[in-house]
């Protein structure tokens, strides 16, 4: 573990608090673009809500629902960032959503849909979305209940089975670029000195 000292005894561009999976990202990437970093985790690294996670790496299909299109492709671009950097890590997961008692217009807004999800993806590596029939989608899912079965999408998007591993070795790569990353040290209060200058009560 990095002496506290590295910590109190500079100043940093960019002070990261917490060092789950989104400021193990944020201190990776600021440490890439040649900023100072200081990452620090009350805990163990990842041991919070990247360890509790779904264990997804989706690009948000419902928040098509919300028209919020710019949220879905900044997360679809990302995961495939992810599928690119770290395949050993991130795989495709493909997704199977059967259709029992469906309205024609709740099928078809799936359809526009899948189709929006796959347009917003337009530079994936995953196969595109597949609309099924209720025999297509036996033969895929034999276990499904046949009765009253419409048929199904068939969609991809990917997955992480170890989150904590994935966060780790963003930590890792910061620390390489030249991050200063410390576990087990909680922020305590922040304190405010001149302008200019910034600080915080570690322990």
């Amino acid at each position: 573990m990095q002496p506290l000292s590295k910590l109190t005894d500079r100043t940093y561009d960019v002070a990261v608090i917490g060092g789950g999976i989104i400021g193990a990202g944020v201190a990776r990437d600021a440490a890439l673009r040649g900023l100072s970093v200081a990452l620090v985790e009350k805990g163990d690294f990842g041991s919070g809500t990247t360890a509790g996670s779904t264990r997804l790496i989706h690009g948000g299909l419902r928040y098509l629902e919300m028209y919020d299109f710019g949220l879905v492709r900044m997360d679809l671009r990302e995961r495939e960032i992810l599928l690119r950097i770290a395949p050993h890590l991130v795989k495709p997961l493909e997704f199977l959503i059967p259709f029992y008692g469906a309205s024609l217009w709740f099928r078809t807004k799936m359809r526009v849909g899948m189709a929006l999800y796959d347009l917003l993806s337009y530079d994936k590596s995953l196969p595109n979305h597949r609309m099924l029939s209720a025999e297509e989608t036996l033969a895929e899912e034999p276990s499904l209940r046949a009765e009253g079965l419409q048929g199904a999408a068939a969609y991809f998007d990917a997955q992480v089975s170890m989150p904590e591993r994935l966060c780790l070795e963003n930590i890792l790569d910061a620390e390489r670029q030249g991050a200063f990353v410390r576990s087990y040290t909680e922020v305590v209060a922040p304190s405010r000195g001149k302008p200019g200058s910034y600080g915080q009560s570690c322990s």
